[in-house]
């Protein structure tokens, strides 16, 4: 199994990059990736990019010394996912009270994958913008830049947010799976020449060339500057796993 991870700051903003991105082995052979795109007209919107990825981990760590107490290898691949979404929703809940943060202090927006490498299923959400690639095929999660942030509900229980929410994505045989924040829709050519985002997402997500490479996220990401002065104007996250 092959594992990239890439997080570029855009042109647009100076200071930091709002965007963030997970990997983490959840043991019996899955692996739980997420990337989080923090929304720019919140307050310090890096924190809540930040601070998902960082109740991400916890989660999973807790998960993991659950495994040596009892026996959860026989819940499914959309059931932990959904447990691992339930225990984040918790956690920014609990951060909102404990550090009396407002609203948009934690608008972040997150697609959040669980991959069994053994099986190739996989099963995720996507909250807000997102772009994801399952094997050949792309799909755009787009909200027309009006997210429905998980900020936004968690005066809810997450029975509810969940049974309204409908962004989801599953397949049984997945070989290729990328996810990217809607940063990868941001490229423009510092030349002004049009650019055609699609093809840029599809070299990103699906294309096999340099997979042998560790950094083949960063490198293509030089080539398509230095090739073609392609950058990106917003921020960009990007986790993309192989199995081969």
């Amino acid at each position: 199994m092959e594992v990239y991870q890439l997080l570029r700051r855009g042109e647009y903003h100076a200071d930091f990059c709002e965007d963030f991105s997970v990997v983490q082995p959840m043991g019996s052979g899955r692996w739980l990736c997420a990337v989080m795109d923090g929304c720019t007209m919140g307050r310090e919107s890096h924190f809540a990019s930040t601070l998902a990825a960082k109740i991400i981990r916890k989660v999973v760590k807790e998960r993991q010394y659950q495994q040596f107490h009892e026996d959860i290898s026989a819940t499914s691949v959309q059931q932990e996912l959904v447990e691992i979404m339930a225990a984040l929703f918790g956690e920014f809940q609990q951060a909102r009270n404990y550090l009396l943060l407002d609203t948009n202090e934690l608008l972040t927006t997150l697609v959040m994958a669980l991959l069994d490498q053994n099986t190739g299923e996989v099963y995720g959400l996507a909250v807000g913008d997102a772009t994801v690639a399952i094997n050949e095929r792309i799909t755009r999660f787009e909200q027309d830049n009006q997210p429905d942030y998980l900020a936004y509900h968690l005066g809810q229980h997450f029975e509810e947010w969940l049974a309204q929410h409908k962004q989801s994505f599953h397949s049984t045989s997945c070989t290729n799976l990328g996810l990217a924040t809607d940063g990868i829709d941001s490229f423009q050519s510092t030349d002004s020449s049009p650019s055609d985002t699609r093809a840029i997402a599809h070299y990103l997500l699906v294309d096999d060339e340099l997979t042998e490479r560790s950094e083949m996220l960063n490198i293509k990401l030089k080539r398509l500057e230095n090739r073609y002065s392609l950058v990106p104007m917003d921020d960009l996250a990007v986790v993309r796993i192989r199995l081969v």
